[in-house]
């Protein structure tokens, strides 16, 4: 599991608190600010192995780990460009 892929649900908007479900198991909390874990507890065996999905805290949907990542890589990007066209036009 990459400790820098940065997730957004699909589903409600939320950027900040997911469970990730790949081989282990991992609460985690982000900073869309700075596009980088807060926090996050110690990994923990998944039982079911074959499990390898995001879950939003906010709204308790899964969705596919992979997906969720391209949409949180995508997000962060677009992100950090309006912060640099901000910095650009002051």
């Amino acid at each position: 599991m990459r400790m820098s892929t940065f997730f957004l649900c699909p589903n409600c908007g939320n950027d900040k608190e997911f469970k990730i479900f790949t081989g282990s198991f991992q609460a985690i909390r982000q900073s869309p600010e700075s596009g980088a874990r807060t926090e996050a507890s110690g990994m923990l065996p998944n039982l079911r192995q074959k499990d390898n999905y995001v879950e939003c805290q906010l709204c308790l949907k899964s969705f596919d780990y992979d997906s969720a990542a391209i949409i949180g890589k995508n997000y962060i990007q677009t992100i950090m460009k309006l912060q640099n066209k901000q910095y650009a036009d002051a």
